[in-house]
């Protein structure tokens, strides 16, 4: 899943992330699947993945995990979304100790990672990189590589 895609509202987000539910939920792997993203500080990520745990079912409230650095929330569909919150990490062992390596081997996971270039060396290959700009007049724009 490629792309640029125009935010201009809270629905266009939400369209968005069902396209990525649905392209997670079609593409499952024997590994994990890993959403990294990036962007300044306001650019949509938590909002993004609140967005995307609904679409993937999950009727919890998801909030950001930046000072317990992780959360997860269970799908409909039985997978995991794990949602991680980098921006506090200050060397990528911390995740290690949480057991990130680990994580990474289950196909039934979803790793979305907030300020995933903090940790860009423990990323597999297979990334999916999500990154959101903030133009002037208030339009996002979110790039899928």
């Amino acid at each position: 899943m490629n792309g640029e895609y125009d935010i201009t509202n809270k629905a266009d987000l939400e369209s968005v992330a069902a396209q990525l539910a649905t392209y997670l939920q079609s593409h499952q792997t024997d590994v994990a699947s890993v959403v990294a993203l990036h962007g300044e500080l306001g650019a949509g990520k938590t909002t993004f993945v609140q967005a995307l745990a609904a679409s993937l079912g999950i009727a919890e409230t998801v909030t950001s995990p930046t000072f317990l650095i992780m959360r997860s929330y269970k799908t409909t569909a039985g997978r995991n979304l794990v949602h991680i919150d980098a921006y506090r990490v200050e060397a990528e062992s911390e995740l290690t100790v949480l057991g990130f390596e680990e994580l990474l081997h289950h196909p039934e996971n979803i790793i979305c990672i907030e300020w995933a270039e903090r940790i860009a060396g423990l990323l597999p290959k297979h990334t999916l990189q999500l990154t959101f700009a903030l133009a002037s007049d208030g339009v996002r724009t979110v790039t899928i590589s």
